[in-house]
């Protein structure tokens, strides 16, 4: 069966940096993959790493489960 992990997670960001009225979110990162110690792909965890407007971070996480 077919995992989405990378879809979701493009989906997730590209929601986040879309238009936000709330002026809450302050910075979004790049989606990042889970890599084993020589770059390889260690599972199909990806994160992304947001700040709000008051500098708070925050970890989202999509992995299949």
């Amino acid at each position: 069966m077919i995992a989405y992990c990378d879809y979701i997670a493009k989906r997730i960001k590209e929601a986040l940096t879309g238009a936000d009225p709330e002026n809450i979110i302050g910075h979004v990162g790049n989606v990042n993959y889970d890599l084993g110690p020589n770059g390889e792909f260690y599972s199909t965890k990806k994160t992304i790493h947001v700040l709000d407007s008051a500098g708070k971070r925050y970890t989202i996480t999509v992995e299949e489960a």
